[in-house]
C-alpha cells in the first residue's frame, strides 16, 4: 500500500522500518503525545516543530535530516488546498489614497477554511483592510480575501498590489476599478475625493471575494 508522507518526517519513518528496536510508542514517549498524536503526525496531518525533531532524532540515534537545524518553519506543512492563508499587513503613511503592506514572503498569520464562494479560485488569500478608505464597503480589519488570477473589470472592487517582493512588504491599496488599459488603473476609493490612476507595468489587480 503507498503511504502518504512529507520529506520531513520521511526519515523518522525510514528509521522505524530499519529499526525494530524502535517503536511509534517510544517516538510519543519521546516527545510526549500519545498513540494519536503520533499516528497524525507520521500521516503528515501534524506539523513537526523544531525541538520536537531533535528529541526524535536522538530517540532513533539517527543524524539530523536537511535542514533540521535551520528553524521550526522548515517543519511546516504547505498549507492545505481547502485553508486560505491571510497575510500580515500594515498600515504606510504618506498622502493620497489609502496604501498598506502586505507580507506575502512571510509564513501566513493564520489560515481560514476555504469559503463555499471561493471554490473556485485556487490562488487565493486573505488580508485585513487597514482603514476607512473603503468604507462602508470593506470596515478597518474586516477580512477580504483577494483572486489575484481572476480578471478584473470596471465596478470591480480591487486589491491593487505594487509588482515585486521587497523584504519591507508589498505596497497594496483597494479601491473600486473605474477603467483599465494595457498602460493604467484607474479606481476610486469612497473615502477619498476624485480619482487615482496606477501604472499597470507597476501594479497589479486582485480581484476582492468578499470575505465572512
Amino acid at each position: 500500500m503507498h503511504r502518504k508522507t512529507r520529506s520531513d518526517i520521511q526519515w523518522i519513518i525510514d528509521a522505524l522500518e530499519r529499526d525494530d528496536s524502535k517503536s511509534r510508542k517510544g517516538i510519543g514517549d519521546a516527545i510526549n503525545i500519545d498513540k494519536s498524536g503520533v499516528s497524525r503526525l507520521l500521516s503528515g496531518d501534524r506539523v513537526l516543530k523544531l525541538r520536537e525533531a531533535q528529541r526524535i532524532a536522538q530517540y532513533l540515534g539517527v543524524p539530523a535530516p536537511s535542514g533540521f537545524a535551520e528553524s521550526e518553519a522548515a517543519f511546516a506543512p504547505a498549507p492545505k488546498a481547502s485553508m486560505i492563508p491571510v497575510y500580515r499587513t500594515a498600515k504606510a503613511g504618506g498622502a493620497g489614497p489609502a496604501t498598506f503592506r502586505i507580507f506575502r514572503q512571510e509564513r501566513p498569520v493564520e489560515l481560514k477554511p476555504r469559503p463555499l464562494h471561493c471554490a473556485a479560485a485556487a490562488p487565493i488569500f486573505g488580508v485585513y483592510a487597514q482603514d476607512e478608505a473603503m468604507a462602508p464597503r470593506f470596515k478597518p480589519g474586516e477580512l477580504i480575501f483577494a483572486d489575484p488570477s481572476h480578471p478584473v473589470a470596471p465596478g470591480d472592487d480591487v486589491l491593487f498590489i505594487a509588482k515585486g517582493a521587497p523584504e519591507n512588504g508589498e505596497p497594496a491599496l483597494i479601491g473600486e476599478l473605474t477603467a483599465a488599459t494595457a498602460a493604467q488603473f484607474r479606481y476610486f476609493q469612497h473615502a477619498r475625493k476624485g480619482g487615482f490612476r496606477l501604472s499597470a507595468k507597476s501594479w497589479t489587480a486582485a480581484l476582492i471575494l468578499k470575505g465572512y
